[in-house]
């Protein structure tokens, strides 16, 4: 790696008039992406090909290897196929959306002949808020310009550490979803077993 990138030089780049640099052109000035660093020469640099493209095809190898071990080791075979004559309780989403339907089911809130609908908070406003948060964040964003491509920025600890709890709660409704609900979504530890159900044609 010694032949990576060692010495960049600061360029400053004017402000081009007729180029915009926010959505829309409404923002005035320039972002950190213009203000940037030039590399001195050709040997301070290193090619695409064929380090990279090597680095690439060894971990496509090494995921496509470790995919099939999985596969042959811990085998997921195909449900039956279909039957709309038949309901299964209880139905649940494919684990990708798995976790709005749990997030759906722990936000109906019900105060004796009063209920909140689940369906209203968790499957519209706070999938919204969180769709917003993610479209107004980069506007929000005042990270240094060394933070540009730097990973784990002390100056990005709070997005970092936003992001992070942002994932492990889905992760972690999604195994509840899976493993954790039974017959009408009630809520069943591992260690209780489930209710025999009659089969409903």
């Amino acid at each position: 790696m010694d032949h990576l990138i060692h010495e960049t030089k600061s360029k400053e780049i004017p402000v081009s008039p007729s180029k915009t640099y926010s959505l829309l052109g409404v923002t005035e000035g320039t972002t950190i992406q213009v203000a940037t660093t030039e590399v001195l020469d050709e040997s301070n640099s290193a090619h695409a090909s064929p380090g990279l493209v090597r680095r690439i095809a060894l971990v496509f190898l090494l995921t496509t290897i470790i995919t099939l071990a999985l596969a042959l080791i811990f085998p997921s075979p195909l449900e039956e196929p279909a039957n709309p004559a038949v309901t299964p309780i209880p139905a649940k989403a494919p684990w990708y959306f798995l976790w709005l339907q749990e997030l759906i089911a722990i936000t109906t809130i019900k105060i004796g002949t009063f209920s909140i609908s689940g369906g209203l908070i968790g499957g519209i406003l706070i999938p919204a808020f969180l769709i917003l948060l993610a479209a107004v964040w980069p506007f929000l964003d005042k990270s240094p310009a060394d933070a540009v491509g730097v990973w784990f920025h002390r100056s990005r600890r709070r997005q970092n550490v936003i992001f992070t709890l942002i994932c492990l709660a889905v992760i972690i409704l999604i195994i509840i979803g899976v493993y954790l609900r039974g017959p009408y979504w009630n809520f069943y530890w591992p260690w209780q077993d489930w209710p025999e159900m009659p089969t409903l044609f």
